[in-house]
């Protein structure tokens, strides 16, 4: 299959690799670009830290403080975040199954409520329910800016005259925000009417949700995680 991944860098070259070698034709068009921002200079000793993504756990290994809370629990969002985690020298990671709603559920399970403050260090643009669940629950999260992720504006002209001559097969989306940057490119490159030709395949059903307006054929994850995504697509014939 041809394919198009539009997971931001360096994560995207990783994926292409990997679907290189079983024998996949990969393009790689990151839709979201990631910058960091600076360490914070008032962040409180956590009792625990929240990592939601990798991109967090990128974050942190940016802060001088780090490496004072290695000890520390980590409540990592899924897998591949608990892995980015255990890679920075954290000795007690707990890994989730995917998404904000796990990462919340090993918390209640594990930390008490007057044990310290989470740090949690975020995107700019997130959804609220890690926060508000857990501080409507007597929790002390301190969430701190640590990233932000800013959409393309246009696809790269190969990539549109490959929507333009149906020779995409498939597209992996791994988050809403991406999807929706996914379908604004699409409008403002005029080319929405060629989406539906390839397979989409996506990383959660909140994503189906936003791509499923393209008239597709989608294949959702069985569970949020990267593993799960490329069991979905065929290997090469």
């Amino acid at each position: 299959m041809r394919l198009l991944v539009t997971r931001p860098e360096p994560d995207a070259s990783l994926t292409a690799a990997k679907l290189r070698v079983v024998g996949h034709e990969v393009m790689v068009e990151p839709l979201l670009t990631v910058t960091f921002n600076e360490a914070p200079a008032d962040t409180p000793d956590p009792a625990a830290l929240l990592i939601t993504s990798q991109n967090a756990a990128r974050a942190i290994a940016r802060w001088p403080q780090m490496t004072d809370w290695l000890d520390k629990p980590v409540f990592a969002a899924g897998p591949a975040t608990a892995r980015a985690v255990t890679a920075l020298g954290f000795s007690y990671v707990h890994a989730g199954a995917g998404g904000a709603g796990s990462l919340a559920d090993m918390v209640i399970a594990w930390q008490p409520k007057n044990a310290g403050p989470l740090v949690y260090p975020a995107a700019r643009d997130r959804a609220g329910e890690l926060v508000g669940g857990l501080t409507a629950l007597g929790y002390d999260v301190r969430m701190v800016e640590a990233y932000r992720a800013d959409p393309a504006r246009r696809f790269r002209p190969e990539i549109r005259e490959a929507f333009a001559t149906g020779s995409i097969d498939g597209v992996l989306i791994y988050s809403d925000r991406t999807a929706k940057a996914f379908l604004a490119v699409a409008a403002a490159d005029a080319i929405t009417e060629t989406l539906a030709r390839p397979d989409y395949f996506v990383i959660s059903e909140r994503v189906a949700e936003t791509v499923r307006t393209v008239g597709a054929r989608l294949h959702v994850a069985a569970s949020p995680d990267e593993d799960s995504l490329l069991a979905l697509i065929p290997a090469p014939s």
